[in-house]
């Protein structure tokens, strides 16, 4: 996992001055660092009532849906409370932090929340189809957008979008778990000599020797949208992030507002 040590040491240091025991990890697959209170502990999110930290450092390529939200959800599963750690590059470090709190912030993990329906962030993974292809657009992949559309009074349903052309339809979130082939026009499956076909139907249109090569060849794959009820355990507190950057002392932004946490 690639971050700056300083901006994790910066985190550290918060939780062991709020009264955290804490412990650095080298494993790649969780946090940095983990945070665990003492009793004279100061929460993180509730200050009455201290719980776990994950420490999370970020670098500026992290710093978005996809890098944040998986990251969020981890700790929420795990029980804890989670600081985000953004980098200090000249004025940036400001920029990335508001980043951060518009992100996880209200409407939670949601690009938009209205009466017509949700809007969702797209996350790092794809959408596999039901014949074992993934789904890929012939449009730019950040131009792709993932809304529900409410038509009737049942279940919104949910649409991809590229500005006001509708290229892919499903009948409701819970559709993501078994889409079908027939609700994009294009898909992509690895070829047994290592190529990447591009089809249309049931017709090759083009191939390429990776994602990458798709991507820059006007394919993107599709990315699964982050739906909120997809990632996050049943009732869990999606208000429990913080975040915090090394030039900023001992302040802390949370869903209430900033603070100095001490």
């Amino acid at each position: 996992m690639l971050f700056y040590p300083s901006v994790r040491d910066h985190g550290v240091a918060l939780c062991e001055r709020a009264g955290y025991d804490v412990t650095v990890r080298d494993d790649s697959r969780g946090p940095p660092a983990l945070a665990t209170p003492t009793d004279d502990a100061i929460g993180l999110v509730d200050r009455a009532n201290p719980q776990p930290v994950a420490i999370e450092p970020l670098t500026e390529a992290d710093v978005g849906p996809s890098g944040l939200v998986p990251r969020f959800v981890d700790a929420v599963q795990e029980d804890r409370d989670c600081l985000f750690v953004v980098p200090s590059t000249e004025e940036m470090g400001t920029t990335l932090t508001q980043v951060v709190a518009t992100v996880l912030g209200d409407p939670a993990c949601l690009a938009a929340d209205g009466p017509d329906g949700r809007q969702f962030y797209s996350g790092p993974d794809r959408v596999p189809l039901s014949d074992g292809t993934y789904a890929c657009a012939r449009a730019p992949a950040d131009d792709l957008q993932w809304r529900e559309v409410r038509v009737d009074g049942g279940r919104p349903r949910l649409e991809l979008g590229v500005g006001t052309e509708v290229v892919a339809v499903l009948e409701h979130v819970d559709s993501l778990a078994d889409a079908g082939r027939h609700a994009f026009q294009h898909a992509y499956r690895r070829a047994d000599d290592g190529q990447f076909e591009v089809t249309e139907g049931d017709e090759v249109v083009a191939r390429f020797p990776g994602p990458t090569a798709m991507r820059r060849g006007g394919y993107p794959p599709v990315p699964m949208p982050l739906v909120p009820e997809h990632l996050f355990p049943a009732g869990g507190d999606r208000s429990r992030w913080a975040v915090c950057q090394p030039d900023g002392g001992a302040d802390v932004l949370t869903a209430a507002g900033l603070a100095a946490w001490d």
